[in-house]
């Protein structure tokens, strides 16, 4: 059993690596695919009843397969589904029904840290940790029925969806939260989440957990609750069809004290997470500035999102920060200097006292 959770675990992280996509770093391009999906499935989206959910998820999936390559998507779907009988050996016959169950407002099971609970639930939310994945029967078919009866099968949006149920299943069989916590507007099947959790009578509540821009990762998302950054413009989530009952604002930076002074002058540059910039130069940039001022270079923490730098850090002469073990405000501490794009644009260390400036894209710095 555990040889085969492991083959299953390796499976997916091949079918994620086919699956990476490359977003176009003009809004305008984003808007017009959005819209074009939109005009496809406009009714389907806006029905009153529980269909609306399922077709949310394929129009926010076409939308991310727009920044793939077409023999990519043909590809990753064949290998999903070839892989989704392996799912089998998650399945258990019923669920496990425990007397007593310990109720809760809110319960989070997603750890990172880029995963905040925003302060104002912060009191009423149980952090609880499960290692286990399982799903049961009757998940395994009330999922796949549900793509075979709408006539639009993807086997690499079911695939994943079935191992996210998998990995909810041994919280909601524990606790009984009225809301339960998630991160993934990014998600494509984000809208599937909400129409599962709904169906066992739980609430979505999404928390943002990074800067917020026209793009097609997010559009077409539905959540019950949604905890957006408070630089997040509610007319930038209509723009993207994104769809919640209630919204909260909060600040990712509340709380936090003034950064320390920095001894040796350090210029911090977030590398840019989308192709909008010519790398070479920006790496012949930085080693010339790193021959008088220390340099320290901060890739996307997700390495979907790192945009070919391994490939080149072989080249840079600067520092690297481990964004997987170093919170980004940290990073920011240790720099004198933060040099970003626009697309990057963040809450600002609060009293920090840091200069940020925003890198023109197309060239380097």
């Amino acid at each position: 059993m555990m040889d085969f959770l492991g083959l299953l675990t390796v499976v997916s992280r091949v079918i994620n690596k086919l699956a990476r996509c490359s977003f176009n770093s003009d809004h305008q391009v984003d808007l017009r695919i959005i819209e074009k999906v939109y005009r496809g499935h406009g009714r389907r989206i806006v029905a009153t009843d529980s269909s609306r959910y399922f077709w949310r998820s394929i129009c926010q999936y076409k939308c991310q397969s727009f920044a793939r390559a077409r023999l990519a998507v043909l590809a990753v779907n064949a290998a999903a589904f070839q892989c989704l009988p392996f799912l089998l050996v998650l399945v258990r016959g019923k669920k496990a029904h425990r007397a007593g169950k310990p109720s809760c407002e809110y319960l989070k099971i997603d750890f990172h840290m880029a995963y905040q609970v925003p302060p104002a639930i912060r009191d009423r939310t149980v952090e609880k940790n499960f290692s286990r994945r399982y799903l049961t029967l009757a998940d395994l078919f009330w999922a796949v029925g549900l793509f075979l009866k709408s006539g639009a099968f993807y086997p690499e949006l079911l695939f994943k969806f079935l191992l996210w149920i998998a990995s909810v299943r041994p919280a909601l069989d524990a606790y009984e939260p009225r809301y339960l916590i998630q991160y993934c507007e990014y998600s494509a099947y984000s809208s599937l989440r909400k129409l599962f959790l709904n169906r066992e009578g739980i609430l979505l509540a999404n928390v943002s957990h990074g800067p917020e821009f026209l793009s097609c990762r997010s559009a077409f998302s539905s959540f019950d609750q949604y905890f957006a950054w408070d630089i997040t413009p509610r007319n930038l989530h209509n723009a993207m069809h994104i769809e919640y009952a209630e919204r909260a604002s909060f600040n990712p930076c509340a709380g936090l004290a003034p950064a320390p002074a920095v001894l040796i002058p350090t210029l911090g540059v977030l590398w840019p997470a989308m192709d909008i910039v010519d790398l070479d130069v920006l790496i012949a940039q930085l080693n010339s500035i790193n021959k008088y001022c220390q340099v320290l270079v901060r890739p996307h923490p997700n390495p979907g999102y790192t945009n070919h730098f391994e490939s080149y850090r072989h080249s840079l002469k600067a520092q690297v920060s481990d964004a997987r073990a170093e919170d980004i405000h940290c990073f920011i501490d240790r720099c004198s200097v933060v040099v970003t794009t626009p697309r990057h644009s963040f809450k600002v260390r609060c009293g920090a006292g840091k200069l940020f400036i925003w890198r023109m894209p197309t060239f380097g710095l």
